[in-house]
C-alpha cells in the first residue's frame, strides 16, 4: 500500500475511536486460492504418516522435517502445540502459511480469519524459533502462550517469548502475536522481546497484529543490532520497563506506517530507542503511559529520525508525556504532538540532549506543570517553523540550556498558550512570532491539518524539509507553512471501515 496515502487516512482519524477499526483495513486478509505444488506439504492437527499431501496431511513437525529450502507447507485450522524449547524451529527457508481450510482436494484455499491456524507455546516454551542464514516466510498463524523463561537468547538473557529471530532475514506477514512473554515486566526479570525478538537481523515483519505480550525490555519487540523493518502492524496493549511496544537499540531498524496504543512501559511507554539510528516515521503513537516519554523515550547517544508521526494522548508519571529525549541529536519534524499529559513536559521533555525540531505542531497538551516543550538540563534545541499553542506555558528553558526559535506561530484566543515562553535559559526567539489561532480542521476528531486562511500558511521559513506529514511537497504556496502541515485544498480520502474479530 502506498504510504504517504495511508498516512492521510490515519491523520484524518487518529483521535477517534474509531482508528483501530480503520486500521483493521491493512491487516485483514481475504481469502486466497492457489493450484497445490507438488512439492508442497500439508498439515492437519490430526494429520499422521510421512505423504503430508493434500489428500493424507501429517503431523506439524513431520512436514517441518521433510521441508527442505523453498518448501511451502499448508497449515489446517486446530492448535498446535509441541515439546522442547519451541513449538517450532526453522533453520530452512520454507514458507509456512496458516489459515488453509483442509480440504483433501481442488485448489488449495487459505482464510486465516476462517480457520484459524494456532501455534501454543501452553506457557511452557517459545512458539517460533528461527536462526541461520535463511529467509523463511511465516503468514496467517496466530502465535500464542509462548514463553522464553530460562531459554536464554541474547548474552544471559531470556529472548523472544512469542518469536526469536537471529540472524535471518525472516518475513512475518498477517500473523497475531499475543499473550507471550520472556519474564516479567518488572526489574525481577531479565527478559527481552516478550512477543518477538530481532537480533542481528534484517527481518521484515508486516501487517502483524502483536498484543498483550510482557517482558523487561521491549513488550512487544526487541530489537538489537540489524535494519530490520516494521510496516503497518498493530502493537497493543503490551507491557515492560522499556519498551512498552518496542524498544530499538544499536539497531538501523525502519518503523514505517505502525500504531502503538494502550502499550506501557516505564521509559518509552510505545517506543524505547537506546543507541539506536533508527526512523521512526508515519505511526500513530497514542494512548501509551509510562514514568518518562509516554509516546517515545529516546537515549544515549542515538542519532535517528522521528517525522510524520502522530503523537497523541500519552501520559506519563514524571517527564515527557509526548516525548522524552535525552543524551542525543535526534532529528524530530512533522510530528503532531496534542493531547499528552505530564508532571514536567506535557508534549516534550529534553535534557542534556541536542535535538533539532522543524515543522511540527504542538498543541493541548496538559497536566502538571502544562508546558508544551520543557528544554532541561545541559540541552540545545532548535524549533524552527513550529506551532505552540493551548499550554499554559509554551516553552520553558532551564538556567544553562538554549532553545533557538524562528517562525513560531503561539496561538491566540482559546489556543493562546497563558504564558508564551519562560524559564531561566536563552530563549531566541527569532524574527518571525505569531499571534493567532492555530485553525486546525478538527482537532477533536483526529484532523491537524490547516484550514483555507489558517495563520500559518506561507508564514515559515525554509528550514530544509521539503515534505509535510503527509508527504506533500513543500512550499505549496508562496513561503513554507507553520507545522506539520503544508496547506493544500484536498488531503485525504476516507475509506470504508471494515470490523476484524481477533482471536
Amino acid at each position: 500500500m502506498n504510504p504517504s496515502k495511508y498516512r492521510h487516512i490515519v491523520f484524518g482519524m487518529a483521535t477517534s475511536g474509531l482508528l483501530l477499526v480503520g486500521l483493521v483495513l491493512f491487516l485483514s486478509g481475504t481469502s486466497q486460492v492457489a493450484r497445490a505444488d507438488p512439492a508442497d506439504l500439508f498439515v492437519k492437527p490430526t494429520g499422521s504418516g510421512t505423504a503430508c499431501t493434500q489428500a493424507q496431511p501429517c503431523a506439524l513437525q513431520t512436514a517441518l522435517a521433510q521441508a527442505a529450502g523453498a518448501n511451502t507447507i499448508y497449515v489446517a485450522e486446530g492448535i498446535y502445540t509441541g515439546t522442547g524449547a519451541a513449538v517450532v524451529t526453522i533453520a530452512k527457508s520454507i514458507t509456512l502459511y496458516g489459515g488453509w481450510d483442509g480440504s483433501p482436494t481442488g485448489s488449495v484455499v487459505r482464510d486465516p480469519d476462517a480457520y484459524p491456524t494456532v501455534l501454543d507455546g501452553e506457557g511452557a516454551r517459545r512458539v517460533v524459533y528461527i536462526s541461520g542464514p535463511v529467509a523463511p516466510v511465516l503468514d496467517g498463524l496466530v502465535i500464542r502462550h509462548g514463553s522464553a523463561t530460562g531459554l536464554g537468547g541474547y548474552s544471559s538473557d531470556d529472548a523472544g517469548g512469542g518469536v526469536y529471530i537471529h540472524e535471518t532475514n525472516a518475513f512475518i506477514n498477517h500473523c497475531t502475536i499475543i499473550n507471550n512473554n520472556a519474564g516479567p515486566a518488572s526489574s525481577a526479570g531479565q527478559g527481552l522481546g516478550g512477543g518477538i525478538a530481532v537480533i542481528s537481523s534484517n527481518a521484515q515483519l508486516e501487517n502483524n497484529l502483536i498484543i498483550s505480550n510482557t517482558a523487561r525490555w521491549g513488550g512487544g519487540v526487541r530489537v538489537i543490532s540489524g535494519s530490520p523493518v516494521f510496516r503497518h502492524n498493530q502493537f497493543l496493549s503490551n507491557t515492560s520497563l522499556f519498551g512498552g511496544g518496542m524498544y530499538l537499540m544499536w539497531t538501523q531498524a525502519l518503523v514505517e506506517d505502525n500504531l502503538f496504543q494502550d502499550n506501557v512501559g516505564e521509559r518509552g511507554g510505545g517506543i524505547y530507542l537506546s543507541g539506536a539510528a533508527a526512523t521512526i516515521v508515519g505511526n500513530v503513537i497514542r494512548d501509551n503511559q509510562g514514568s518518562e516519554g509516554g509516546g517515545i523515550g529516546i537515549n544515549v547517544g542515538t542519532s535517528a529520525v522521528v517525522s510524520g508521526n502522530l503523537i497523541l494522548n500519552n501520559e506519563v508519571s514524571d517527564y515527557g508525556g509526548g516525548m522524552y529525549i535525552s543524551y542525543n541529536d535526534t532529528k524530530v519534524h512533522n510530528n503532531v504532538f496534542a493531547d499528552n499529559k505530564a508532571p514536567r513536559g506535557a508534549g516534550v521533555y529534553v535534557r542534556q540532549a541536542s535535538p533539532i525540531f522543524r515543522h511540527n505542531t504542538i498543541v493541548r497538551n496538559t497536566a502538571g506543570d502544562g508546558v508544551g516543550v520543557f528544554v532541561g538540563q545541559d540541552a540545545t534545541m532548535a524549533l524552527p517553523n513550529t506551532i505552540i499553542a493551548s499550554h499554559t506555558v509554551g516553552i520553558t528553558v532551564t538556567a544553562g540550556s538554549t532553545a533557538t526559535l524562528e517562525a513560531t506561530l503561539w496561538g491566540f484566543g482559546p489556543w493562546a498558550n497563558l504564558t508564551d515562553w519562560a524559564g531561566d535559559g536563552a530563549i531566541l526567539s527569532g524574527t518571525v512570532n505569531i499571534w493567532g489561532d492555530p485553525d486546525l480542521l478538527d482537532p477533536d476528531g483526529g484532523d491537524y491539518h490547516l484550514a483555507p486562511g489558517a495563520a500559518a500558511i506561507d508564514a515559515g521559513v525554509d528550514a530544509g524539509v521539503m515534505v509535510d506529514i503527509d508527504g506533500d511537497t513543500r512550499p505549496q504556496g508562496s513561503g513554507y507553512d507553520i507545522g506539520a502541515d503544508e496547506f493544500r485544498h484536498q488531503w485525504f480520502t476516507y475509506l470504508p471501515l471494515v470490523v476484524k474479530d481477533y482471536p
